[in-house]
């Protein structure tokens, strides 16, 4: 069996498959209205049963139109972003979409056509599995691959714990077991050991897979910031907090935290800090990677001029400019942003740039691997402006939590991505703003940065207590993130929406 999809509907199909008893995702009119369209118009679907009585194409088409005559969907219309409950309109298809032995999600380059390797697969792999796999194939947009996913369901997870650069294939079984592989080995494990299995019964097919995620292993980052210590609400979490990333370090393979580690800096409240920078460096055995925020060095987190200033606290923080980690074949770049600019605002000077640069061509002269390693920047402001409409489905969710109105993103940030760009930076991480958030910027016409904000992990003002998880596969320059968030009385951190990078090439 096989269906054609928008890319931005995967998180639905995935819902449809889950028999584990997952919630429905968070979707809008919109969306839901364009995936029903999708499967209820047009030659989506391919079956071993087409033209027969039980034909499964005629079965998921009649049952999409159902749906989409219950939704009244009509095109271009603005009451179309209004929330909608998922579940209503889903529920009814699911029948059609679980009971598989696996389930397989091509994800096809954006430079290929749709007679493309990726087809050949989805075709094979439909086909040749009969009734008992459920093959999966979204169509690709021509904009750049960066997709976002609110409450992605189980085996999305497993393709942002292990990022592949497409074409690559993700594979589910029913009972949970997820794996995602390049597109050249997916073809040898359908042949050599899926196909197989499925005479073995649902069990084989589920081992099969699992043992296939057991021989995978990527970088990551545990993303931290705003933990504003000696703020009121800051002390009441803290102890959650602290529990809570003690269970994720065993899995993490550095921690960086991106500034205003205090609401005011303080020699009474550096045991704080300093208890918690024991606790990740006895865990992960390697240096707290930390830059300063506004709030580390000016009181309240602001100053005018020479004014409410204090560079020692700074350098008590002992954070370290460059760190090459060469077990995770990553260089981080660490900034300070609140050395210039008054009240909260800040910026990189471009002494810090020049400074970094040095650093950096000194250790590729060193070792020159050291060139083709992935490039993190840590910055506390953020280098994009929050105050544009959101986009993202998980950022319109945020928004009511305020927009651009305190925070102004820091002077001459220009600048500073193009650095980035020319250092061949993947990945800025800042703080600041206390809410999530996430943006490709593209300051020149051969290169990109994406930007990704934390939010407050103590929940500050108001907010959410958040953090992201960021994984990379360093020697392929992929990458995802995962952004988590409790909503601040502590009934849980649960994750809330992952961005995968499906760019084809770097």
């Amino acid at each position: 069996m096989g269906a054609q999809f928008d890319l931005n509907h995967i998180n639905l199909v995935g819902y449809l498959t889950d028999e584990t008893g997952i919630s429905a995702p968070r979707s809008d009119v919109n969306t839901i209205g364009m995936f029903l369209t999708s499967l209820a118009y047009g030659q989506n679907l391919i079956s071993s049963t087409q033209g027969s009585q039980d034909d499964w194409t005629r079965q998921v088409r009649d049952a999409a139109i159902d749906q989409l005559n219950r939704l009244n969907f009509q095109f271009c219309e603005p009451a179309n972003e209004r929330p909608v409950n998922s579940q209503w309109y889903l529920d009814p298809l699911r029948t059609y979409f679980t009971g598989y032995d696996f389930y397989a999600l091509v994800l096809p380059a954006d430079d290929q056509g749709p007679a493309d390797s990726a087809m050949r697969f989805f075709r094979e792999a439909g086909y040749s599995s009969g009734a008992n796999g459920l093959v999966l194939f979204p169509s690709r947009k021509n904009e750049p691959g960066l997709a976002q996913f609110v409450d992605p369901f189980p085996a999305l997870r497993a393709l942002a714990d292990h990022p592949i650069a497409p074409p690559s294939v993700l594979f589910w079984s029913r009972f949970g077991s997820a794996c995602a592989l390049s597109l050249q080995d997916a073809f040898d494990f359908l042949r050599r050991d899926l196909l197989p299995a499925l005479s073995g019964g649902q069990r084989a097919s589920d081992d099969a897979i699992a043992f296939q995620a057991s021989r995978q292993r990527s970088k990551r980052i545990l993303h931290l910031s705003d933990l504003h210590i000696g703020r009121t609400e800051a002390t009441q979490r803290r102890s959650y907090l602290k529990r809570h990333v003690k269970g994720l370090l065993p899995s993490i393979d550095r921690v960086a935290v991106t500034g205003d580690l205090f609401d005011t800096p303080s020699d009474e409240l550096r045991a704080s800090f300093d208890e918690f920078r024991r606790d990740v460096e006895d865990s992960t055995k390697k240096r707290l990677l930390v830059v300063p925020g506004n709030h580390d060095m000016r009181a309240k987190g602001n100053a005018i001029s020479r004014f409410g200033r204090n560079a020692q606290y700074v350098t008590d923080l002992d954070w370290s400019p460059l760190d090459v980690d060469h077990d995770m074949q990553t260089v981080f770049f660490s900034f300070n942003s609140s050395e210039t600019g008054n009240f909260a605002r800040g910026g990189v000077s471009e002494r810090q740039r020049l400074s970094r640069a040095e650093r950096h061509d000194g250790e590729i002269s060193r070792k020159e691997q050291v060139r083709d390693y992935f490039n993190i920047a840590l910055v506390h402001h953020h280098p994009v402006d929050y105050s544009s409409q959101p986009t993202a489905l998980y950022e319109r969710i945020l928004a009511r939590f305020g927009g651009d109105r305190r925070f102004i993103a820091f002077e001459e940030s220009e600048d500073f991505v193009k650095w980035c760009v020319g250092r061949r930076v993947g990945l800025i991480l800042h703080g600041h703003k206390h809410i999530p958030h996430l943006a490709t910027v593209r300051p020149t016409n051969d290169g990109e940065v994406t930007v990704v904000g934390c939010g407050s992990s103590v929940g500050a003002e108001g907010t959410p207590m958040c953090y992201d998880v960021i994984t990379i596969d360093p020697a392929k320059k992929t990458w995802s993130v995962c952004f988590y968030h409790d909503v601040g009385d502590g009934s849980g951190f649960t994750l809330q929406n992952v961005a995968l990078d499906l760019r084809a090439s770097h």
